[in-house]
Protein backbone atom coordinates (compact mmCIF):
# COMPACT_ATOMS: atom_id res chain seq x y z
CA UNK A 1 0.00 0.00 0.00
CA UNK A 2 2.81 2.32 1.17
CA UNK A 3 4.56 1.60 -2.38
CA UNK A 4 1.46 2.62 -3.93
CA UNK A 5 1.16 5.65 -2.72
CA UNK A 6 5.19 6.51 -2.85
CA UNK A 7 4.48 5.68 -6.56
CA UNK A 8 1.15 7.82 -7.18
CA UNK A 9 3.12 10.88 -5.54
CA UNK A 10 6.23 10.57 -7.53
CA UNK A 11 3.69 10.40 -10.79
CA UNK A 12 1.71 13.57 -9.68
CA UNK A 13 5.11 15.34 -8.56
CA UNK A 14 6.75 14.00 -12.23
CA UNK A 15 3.91 15.70 -13.87
CA UNK A 16 4.13 18.83 -11.95
CA UNK A 17 7.17 19.42 -12.70
CA UNK A 18 6.87 19.00 -16.41
CA UNK A 19 4.43 21.96 -15.92
CA UNK A 20 7.40 23.70 -13.99
CA UNK A 21 9.76 23.69 -16.45
CA UNK A 22 7.78 23.41 -19.73
CA UNK A 23 4.12 25.43 -19.06
CA UNK A 24 5.63 26.61 -15.53
CA UNK A 25 4.08 26.28 -11.83
CA UNK A 26 5.61 27.85 -9.37
CA UNK A 27 2.30 27.24 -6.97
CA UNK A 28 1.82 23.73 -7.45
CA UNK A 29 3.99 23.36 -5.06
CA UNK A 30 1.58 24.19 -2.28
CA UNK A 31 -0.73 21.95 -3.18
CA UNK A 32 2.37 19.00 -3.31
CA UNK A 33 2.81 19.62 0.06
CA UNK A 34 -1.00 18.89 1.20
CA UNK A 35 -0.58 15.34 -0.75
CA UNK A 36 2.59 14.37 0.58
CA UNK A 37 2.37 15.87 3.78
CA UNK A 38 1.92 12.52 5.67
CA UNK A 39 4.25 10.15 3.34
CA UNK A 40 7.32 12.93 4.66
CA UNK A 41 5.92 12.64 8.24
CA UNK A 42 6.57 8.89 8.41
CA UNK A 43 9.44 8.32 5.74
CA UNK A 44 12.00 10.63 7.42
CA UNK A 45 12.30 12.86 4.49
CA UNK A 46 12.86 16.80 4.86
CA UNK A 47 9.64 18.42 6.46
CA UNK A 48 8.69 21.18 3.86
CA UNK A 49 6.05 23.28 5.60
CA UNK A 50 8.11 25.75 6.80
CA UNK A 51 8.94 26.63 2.89
CA UNK A 52 5.76 26.08 1.94
CA UNK A 53 3.77 27.78 4.55
CA UNK A 54 4.30 31.57 3.01
CA UNK A 55 3.54 30.07 -0.58
CA UNK A 56 1.37 33.15 -2.46
CA UNK A 57 -2.27 32.01 -2.47
CA UNK A 58 -2.70 33.53 -5.74
CA UNK A 59 -0.55 34.68 -8.87
CA UNK A 60 0.29 37.82 -9.43
CA UNK A 61 -2.07 39.55 -11.09
CA UNK A 62 -1.85 39.86 -14.77
CA UNK A 63 -3.90 40.65 -17.43
CA UNK A 64 -5.40 37.26 -19.46
CA UNK A 65 -5.19 38.46 -23.50
CA UNK A 66 -7.12 34.95 -24.45
CA UNK A 67 -9.90 33.59 -22.47
CA UNK A 68 -8.74 31.00 -19.96
CA UNK A 69 -8.72 27.27 -21.52
CA UNK A 70 -11.19 25.28 -20.46
CA UNK A 71 -8.38 22.06 -19.43
CA UNK A 72 -11.55 19.33 -18.40
CA UNK A 73 -12.85 19.96 -21.92
CA UNK A 74 -9.72 19.73 -23.61
CA UNK A 75 -8.89 23.19 -24.88
CA UNK A 76 -5.24 23.29 -25.25
CA UNK A 77 -2.84 25.42 -22.94
CA UNK A 78 -0.35 27.94 -24.65
CA UNK A 79 2.26 29.42 -22.26
CA UNK A 80 4.86 32.07 -23.31
CA UNK A 81 8.24 31.13 -21.25
CA UNK A 82 10.82 34.14 -20.84
CA UNK A 83 14.17 34.18 -19.43
CA UNK A 84 16.26 37.22 -18.66
CA UNK A 85 19.03 38.18 -18.20
CA UNK A 86 18.32 39.72 -14.36
CA UNK A 87 22.02 40.33 -12.20
CA UNK A 88 22.44 40.77 -8.66
CA UNK A 89 22.62 44.45 -8.18
CA UNK A 90 20.79 45.39 -11.42
CA UNK A 91 17.50 46.87 -11.69
CA UNK A 92 15.47 46.58 -14.91
CA UNK A 93 13.88 47.03 -16.81
CA UNK A 94 15.11 43.90 -19.19
CA UNK A 95 15.00 42.10 -22.18
CA UNK A 96 14.08 38.84 -22.69
CA UNK A 97 17.44 36.73 -23.90
CA UNK A 98 14.99 33.74 -24.26
CA UNK A 99 11.44 33.56 -25.46
CA UNK A 100 9.35 29.85 -26.13
CA UNK A 101 5.95 28.98 -26.57
CA UNK A 102 5.31 25.88 -24.95
CA UNK A 103 1.99 24.43 -25.63
CA UNK A 104 -0.62 21.63 -24.09
CA UNK A 105 -3.33 19.51 -26.17
CA UNK A 106 -4.95 17.57 -23.54
CA UNK A 107 -6.64 15.96 -26.40
CA UNK A 108 -4.11 14.24 -28.07
CA UNK A 109 -1.96 14.35 -25.13
CA UNK A 110 0.93 15.84 -26.66
CA UNK A 111 3.06 19.07 -26.21
CA UNK A 112 4.82 21.79 -28.52
CA UNK A 113 7.59 24.27 -28.35
CA UNK A 114 8.28 27.07 -30.85
CA UNK A 115 11.34 29.39 -29.67
CA UNK A 116 11.13 32.74 -31.45
CA UNK A 117 14.79 34.70 -32.29
CA UNK A 118 15.42 37.22 -30.02
CA UNK A 119 16.42 39.62 -32.78
CA UNK A 120 12.95 39.21 -34.93
CA UNK A 121 11.35 42.53 -35.78
CA UNK A 122 8.10 42.93 -35.45
CA UNK A 123 5.55 45.88 -34.28
CA UNK A 124 4.63 45.76 -30.75
CA UNK A 125 1.31 46.51 -30.01
CA UNK A 126 0.81 48.80 -27.34
CA UNK A 127 0.53 52.92 -27.25
CA UNK A 128 3.78 54.84 -28.52
CA UNK A 129 5.47 51.76 -28.93
CA UNK A 130 6.58 51.02 -32.75
CA UNK A 131 8.52 47.96 -34.55
CA UNK A 132 11.62 46.72 -32.83
CA UNK A 133 13.01 43.54 -31.73
CA UNK A 134 10.44 41.35 -30.22
CA UNK A 135 12.85 40.93 -27.06
CA UNK A 136 12.04 44.63 -26.76
CA UNK A 137 8.70 43.70 -25.60
CA UNK A 138 8.81 42.84 -21.89
CA UNK A 139 11.28 46.01 -21.59
CA UNK A 140 9.33 48.44 -23.16
CA UNK A 141 6.33 46.92 -20.73
CA UNK A 142 7.69 47.57 -17.63
CA UNK A 143 9.29 50.16 -18.87
CA UNK A 144 6.10 52.62 -19.31
CA UNK A 145 4.06 50.59 -16.97
CA UNK A 146 2.05 48.77 -19.49
CA UNK A 147 -0.90 46.90 -17.86
CA UNK A 148 0.62 43.96 -16.53
CA UNK A 149 3.72 44.54 -16.90
CA UNK A 150 6.67 43.54 -19.59
CA UNK A 151 4.98 39.57 -19.55
CA UNK A 152 1.87 40.90 -20.50
CA UNK A 153 3.03 43.03 -23.51
CA UNK A 154 4.96 40.42 -24.51
CA UNK A 155 2.21 38.28 -24.54
CA UNK A 156 0.42 40.38 -26.31
CA UNK A 157 3.06 40.50 -29.10
CA UNK A 158 3.19 37.00 -29.50
CA UNK A 159 -0.25 37.13 -29.99
CA UNK A 160 -0.63 39.85 -32.21
CA UNK A 161 1.77 38.83 -34.68
CA UNK A 162 1.83 35.05 -34.67
CA UNK A 163 -2.17 34.69 -33.86
CA UNK A 164 -1.34 32.39 -30.86
CA UNK A 165 -3.94 32.74 -28.12
CA UNK A 166 -1.01 32.77 -25.46
CA UNK A 167 -2.99 32.42 -21.79
CA UNK A 168 0.07 31.99 -19.37
CA UNK A 169 3.80 33.37 -18.59
CA UNK A 170 6.79 31.86 -17.16
CA UNK A 171 9.64 34.22 -16.76
CA UNK A 172 12.82 33.11 -14.84
CA UNK A 173 16.07 34.30 -14.60
CA UNK A 174 19.54 32.99 -15.15
CA UNK A 175 19.95 32.55 -11.18
CA UNK A 176 17.12 30.64 -10.93
CA UNK A 177 17.80 28.66 -14.00
CA UNK A 178 21.24 27.37 -12.32
CA UNK A 179 19.69 26.29 -9.25
CA UNK A 180 16.33 24.22 -10.75
CA UNK A 181 19.03 22.72 -12.21
CA UNK A 182 21.52 21.77 -9.39
CA UNK A 183 18.76 20.69 -7.12
CA UNK A 184 17.52 18.10 -9.68
CA UNK A 185 21.44 17.00 -9.34
CA UNK A 186 22.23 18.07 -12.77
CA UNK A 187 20.99 16.96 -16.51
CA UNK A 188 22.61 14.92 -18.92
CA UNK A 189 22.95 16.61 -22.29
CA UNK A 190 23.82 14.83 -25.54
CA UNK A 191 26.10 17.72 -27.57
CA UNK A 192 25.81 17.34 -30.92
CA UNK A 193 28.78 19.23 -31.78
CA UNK A 194 31.28 20.75 -30.18
CA UNK A 195 31.04 24.15 -28.43
CA UNK A 196 34.13 26.46 -28.81
CA UNK A 197 32.90 29.99 -27.69
CA UNK A 198 36.33 31.91 -27.25
CA UNK A 199 34.23 35.18 -26.03
CA UNK A 200 31.45 33.77 -24.20
CA UNK A 201 29.92 36.26 -21.81
CA UNK A 202 30.64 36.41 -18.03
CA UNK A 203 28.18 38.04 -15.48
CA UNK A 204 30.62 40.69 -14.40
CA UNK A 205 30.27 41.61 -18.14
CA UNK A 206 33.87 39.73 -19.01
CA UNK A 207 34.32 36.77 -21.48
CA UNK A 208 35.70 33.83 -20.62
CA UNK A 209 36.71 31.08 -23.19
CA UNK A 210 33.73 28.14 -23.20
CA UNK A 211 34.72 24.72 -24.50
CA UNK A 212 32.26 21.62 -24.71
CA UNK A 213 33.08 18.58 -26.00
CA UNK A 214 30.52 17.16 -28.11
CA UNK A 215 28.92 13.48 -26.79
CA UNK A 216 26.86 12.79 -23.91
CA UNK A 217 27.57 15.13 -20.93
CA UNK A 218 26.90 15.52 -17.30
CA UNK A 219 25.80 19.37 -16.48
CA UNK A 220 25.49 21.23 -13.57
CA UNK A 221 23.50 24.56 -13.71
CA UNK A 222 25.90 26.64 -14.36
CA UNK A 223 27.35 24.66 -17.75
CA UNK A 224 23.81 23.83 -18.76
CA UNK A 225 23.22 27.88 -18.94
CA UNK A 226 26.74 28.58 -20.91
CA UNK A 227 25.35 25.54 -23.15
CA UNK A 228 22.00 27.08 -23.39
CA UNK A 229 23.37 30.72 -24.11
CA UNK A 230 26.56 30.47 -25.93
CA UNK A 231 26.14 31.72 -30.04
CA UNK A 232 29.42 33.55 -30.46
CA UNK A 233 30.71 29.85 -32.17
CA UNK A 234 27.29 29.20 -33.71
CA UNK A 235 23.67 31.05 -34.73
CA UNK A 236 21.04 31.91 -32.60
CA UNK A 237 19.13 29.21 -34.20
CA UNK A 238 21.40 26.72 -33.01
CA UNK A 239 21.38 28.60 -29.49
CA UNK A 240 17.31 27.91 -29.58
CA UNK A 241 17.56 24.59 -30.65
CA UNK A 242 20.18 24.13 -27.37
CA UNK A 243 17.73 25.78 -25.17
CA UNK A 244 14.67 23.15 -25.84
CA UNK A 245 17.45 20.38 -26.00
CA UNK A 246 17.84 21.22 -21.98
CA UNK A 247 14.06 21.92 -21.28
CA UNK A 248 13.74 18.55 -22.20
CA UNK A 249 16.54 16.98 -20.56
CA UNK A 250 15.28 19.04 -17.13
CA UNK A 251 12.17 17.20 -17.49
CA UNK A 252 14.03 13.82 -17.91
CA UNK A 253 16.00 14.04 -14.99
CA UNK A 254 12.79 14.92 -13.38
CA UNK A 255 10.27 11.90 -14.20
CA UNK A 256 14.13 9.93 -13.41
CA UNK A 257 14.75 11.22 -10.29
CA UNK A 258 13.77 10.83 -6.84
CA UNK A 259 11.87 13.97 -6.94
CA UNK A 260 10.39 13.72 -3.47
CA UNK A 261 13.71 13.55 -1.69
CA UNK A 262 14.13 16.72 -3.26
CA UNK A 263 11.07 18.64 -2.94
CA UNK A 264 12.38 20.94 0.03
CA UNK A 265 14.92 22.69 -2.11
CA UNK A 266 12.91 22.31 -5.17
CA UNK A 267 10.01 24.41 -4.08
CA UNK A 268 12.65 26.46 -2.11
CA UNK A 269 14.12 27.83 -5.75
CA UNK A 270 10.66 27.59 -7.39
CA UNK A 271 9.49 30.20 -4.98
CA UNK A 272 11.94 32.24 -5.15
CA UNK A 273 12.98 32.44 -8.74
CA UNK A 274 10.34 31.68 -10.79
CA UNK A 275 7.07 34.10 -11.74
CA UNK A 276 4.03 33.28 -13.36
CA UNK A 277 0.55 34.26 -13.72
CA UNK A 278 -1.42 30.98 -13.29
CA UNK A 279 -2.92 30.53 -10.19
CA UNK A 280 -2.69 27.42 -8.04
CA UNK A 281 -5.97 25.91 -9.40
CA UNK A 282 -4.55 26.26 -12.90
CA UNK A 283 -1.70 24.39 -11.93
CA UNK A 284 -2.88 21.73 -10.37
CA UNK A 285 -5.46 21.38 -13.35
CA UNK A 286 -2.24 20.98 -15.92
CA UNK A 287 -0.70 18.74 -14.13
CA UNK A 288 -1.92 15.02 -14.53
CA UNK A 289 -2.77 16.26 -17.93
CA UNK A 290 1.42 17.20 -18.45
CA UNK A 291 2.45 13.83 -17.12
CA UNK A 292 0.62 11.75 -19.73
CA UNK A 293 2.87 13.43 -22.37
CA UNK A 294 5.54 11.08 -24.05
CA UNK A 295 8.60 12.22 -25.04
CA UNK A 296 7.75 11.37 -28.35
CA UNK A 297 5.17 13.39 -28.55
CA UNK A 298 6.60 16.79 -27.69
CA UNK A 299 7.49 19.00 -31.24
CA UNK A 300 10.49 21.11 -31.01
CA UNK A 301 10.60 23.66 -33.28
CA UNK A 302 12.13 27.23 -34.06
CA UNK A 303 11.39 30.22 -36.36
CA UNK A 304 14.94 30.04 -38.54
CA UNK A 305 16.77 31.54 -41.37
CA UNK A 306 14.20 29.65 -43.54
CA UNK A 307 11.62 31.59 -41.90
CA UNK A 308 13.76 35.25 -41.84
CA UNK A 309 15.70 37.76 -44.00
CA UNK A 310 18.38 39.33 -42.74
CA UNK A 311 18.28 43.35 -42.93
CA UNK A 312 19.97 46.04 -41.76
CA UNK A 313 17.81 49.19 -40.64
CA UNK A 314 18.90 52.80 -41.23
CA UNK A 315 20.18 52.62 -37.27
CA UNK A 316 22.78 49.96 -38.54
CA UNK A 317 21.37 47.39 -36.71
CA UNK A 318 20.92 43.82 -37.72
CA UNK A 319 17.59 42.32 -37.64
CA UNK A 320 15.40 39.30 -38.99
CA UNK A 321 12.69 40.21 -40.89
CA UNK A 322 9.39 37.32 -40.83
CA UNK A 323 8.36 35.55 -44.01
CA UNK A 324 4.73 35.53 -42.33
CA UNK A 325 3.30 32.70 -44.99
CA UNK A 326 6.02 30.25 -43.79
CA UNK A 327 5.73 31.22 -39.93
CA UNK A 328 2.53 30.77 -40.71
CA UNK A 329 2.36 27.53 -41.76
CA UNK A 330 4.77 26.47 -39.38
CA UNK A 331 2.60 28.25 -36.23
CA UNK A 332 0.03 25.68 -37.95
CA UNK A 333 1.87 22.88 -38.15
CA UNK A 334 2.61 22.82 -34.66
CA UNK A 335 -0.12 24.09 -32.52
CA UNK A 336 -3.51 22.69 -34.94
CA UNK A 337 -5.16 19.83 -33.93
CA UNK A 338 -7.03 17.41 -36.22
CA UNK A 339 -10.48 18.75 -35.54
CA UNK A 340 -9.54 22.27 -35.99
CA UNK A 341 -6.93 23.51 -39.58
CA UNK A 342 -6.82 26.75 -38.00
CA UNK A 343 -4.69 27.51 -34.62
CA UNK A 344 -7.11 30.44 -33.32
CA UNK A 345 -10.14 32.74 -34.55
CA UNK A 346 -7.67 35.81 -33.87
CA UNK A 347 -8.40 38.12 -36.57
CA UNK A 348 -6.62 38.00 -39.97
CA UNK A 349 -5.56 41.95 -39.47
CA UNK A 350 -3.28 40.67 -36.52
CA UNK A 351 -1.89 37.69 -38.60
CA UNK A 352 -1.36 39.93 -42.02
CA UNK A 353 0.55 42.66 -39.86
CA UNK A 354 0.96 44.69 -42.67
CA UNK A 355 3.48 47.61 -42.79
CA UNK A 356 1.82 50.77 -43.54
CA UNK A 357 2.80 53.99 -44.78
CA UNK A 358 0.94 57.40 -44.35
CA UNK A 359 1.65 60.60 -46.49
CA UNK A 360 -0.47 63.94 -46.37
CA UNK A 361 -1.77 64.88 -49.64
CA UNK A 362 -3.34 67.91 -48.13
CA UNK A 363 -1.89 71.44 -46.72
CA UNK A 364 -3.25 70.56 -43.64
CA UNK A 365 0.14 70.30 -41.62
CA UNK A 366 -0.13 67.05 -38.98
CA UNK A 367 -2.78 65.30 -40.60
CA UNK A 368 -0.24 61.99 -41.41
CA UNK A 369 0.74 62.28 -37.72
CA UNK A 370 -3.06 61.96 -36.19
CA UNK A 371 -3.61 59.22 -38.67
CA UNK A 372 -0.54 57.57 -37.88
CA UNK A 373 -1.97 57.81 -34.05
CA UNK A 374 -4.93 56.65 -34.80
CA UNK A 375 -3.60 53.29 -36.56
CA UNK A 376 -1.16 52.40 -33.87
CA UNK A 377 -3.72 52.73 -31.18
CA UNK A 378 -5.59 50.48 -33.31
CA UNK A 379 -2.77 48.03 -33.05
CA UNK A 380 -1.38 48.48 -36.15
CA UNK A 381 2.50 49.04 -37.79
CA UNK A 382 2.90 52.69 -39.21
CA UNK A 383 6.50 52.55 -40.80
CA UNK A 384 6.62 55.67 -42.04
CA UNK A 385 4.77 59.12 -42.40
CA UNK A 386 5.88 62.06 -44.57
CA UNK A 387 4.05 64.13 -47.11
CA UNK A 388 3.08 63.16 -50.59
CA UNK A 389 4.32 64.22 -53.74
CA UNK A 390 1.79 67.05 -54.20
CA UNK A 391 -0.76 68.36 -51.57
CA UNK A 392 -3.87 68.67 -53.31
CA UNK A 393 -5.69 65.60 -53.38
CA UNK A 394 -9.49 65.79 -52.33
CA UNK A 395 -10.32 61.92 -51.95
CA UNK A 396 -8.38 59.86 -49.82
CA UNK A 397 -6.31 57.01 -51.52
CA UNK A 398 -5.22 53.88 -50.56
CA UNK A 399 -2.30 51.95 -53.00
CA UNK A 400 -1.98 48.22 -52.27
CA UNK A 401 1.45 47.01 -52.73
CA UNK A 402 0.69 43.70 -51.05
CA UNK A 403 -1.69 41.06 -50.78
CA UNK A 404 -3.15 42.30 -47.33
CA UNK A 405 -6.93 41.74 -47.91
CA UNK A 406 -8.15 42.15 -44.54
CA UNK A 407 -5.96 45.24 -43.71
CA UNK A 408 -7.14 46.71 -46.52
CA UNK A 409 -11.04 45.78 -46.13
CA UNK A 410 -10.52 47.50 -42.42
CA UNK A 411 -8.59 50.95 -43.63
CA UNK A 412 -11.52 51.45 -46.61
CA UNK A 413 -14.36 50.96 -44.13
CA UNK A 414 -12.35 53.89 -41.40
CA UNK A 415 -11.32 55.91 -43.76
CA UNK A 416 -14.18 55.94 -45.98
CA UNK A 417 -12.66 55.27 -49.42
CA UNK A 418 -14.42 54.75 -52.60
CA UNK A 419 -13.32 51.37 -54.04
CA UNK A 420 -12.38 54.09 -57.42
CA UNK A 421 -9.75 55.57 -54.84
CA UNK A 422 -7.86 52.10 -54.39
CA UNK A 423 -5.06 51.58 -56.50
CA UNK A 424 -3.27 48.58 -56.94
CA UNK A 425 0.24 48.21 -57.75
CA UNK A 426 1.53 44.65 -56.35
CA UNK A 427 4.75 44.44 -59.08
CA UNK A 428 6.46 47.35 -57.25
CA UNK A 429 9.34 47.03 -54.94
CA UNK A 430 7.37 47.92 -51.65
CA UNK A 431 8.89 49.31 -48.62
CA UNK A 432 5.57 48.62 -47.22
CA UNK A 433 2.31 46.71 -47.99
CA UNK A 434 0.04 49.66 -48.15
CA UNK A 435 -0.05 53.46 -48.78
CA UNK A 436 -2.22 55.69 -47.12
CA UNK A 437 -2.40 59.46 -48.89
CA UNK A 438 -4.50 61.03 -47.13
CA UNK A 439 -7.01 63.56 -49.15
CA UNK A 440 -8.98 66.36 -47.48
CA UNK A 441 -12.06 64.26 -47.18
CA UNK A 442 -10.15 63.03 -44.15
CA UNK A 443 -11.26 64.05 -40.68
CA UNK A 444 -9.51 62.60 -37.64
CA UNK A 445 -11.56 60.63 -35.35
CA UNK A 446 -12.54 62.05 -32.02
CA UNK A 447 -10.99 59.23 -29.42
Amino acid sequence: MQRSIFRLVLWMFAGMLFTMFVCGGLYAGYYFFDTIREYTASSGLPNISSIVADFPTQAQAVPTIAPAPNIAEGERINVLLLGIDRRQGEHGPWRTDTMIVASLDPKTKSAAMLSIPRDLYLPIPAPGADSNRINTANFYGDQTNYPGGGPALAKKTVEYNFAIPMHYYVLVDFNGFRQIIDALGGIDIDVPEAIDDPEYPTEDYGVTHLQIPAGLQHMDGELALKYARSRKSTSDFDRSQRQMQVILATRDKALRANALAQAPQLLQHLRETIETDMTPEQMLALAPVAAQVRADSIKTRAIDLSMTYEIKLNTGADVLWPDREKIGALINEMFSTPQAANVTSISPLKAEAARIIILNGTTKDGLAAMASRYLKNNGFNVTQIGNAERRDYTKTVLVDLANKPATLQWLQLRFHIDAANIRHNPTAQPDSDIRIILGSDWTPPLE
